[in-house]
């Protein structure tokens, strides 16, 4: 997984999320 900062907005991920291994997360983001 890769998480990448949008300008000043950074994705925030909760510890039991799942996020598949070769997702892009990006920018404002709540999972």
């Amino acid at each position: 997984m890769s998480v990448y900062r949008f300008e000043d907005k950074l994705p925030r991920v909760h510890p039991s999320a799942f996020i598949a291994p070769g997702a892009y997360v990006v920018g404002e983001v709540e999972a």
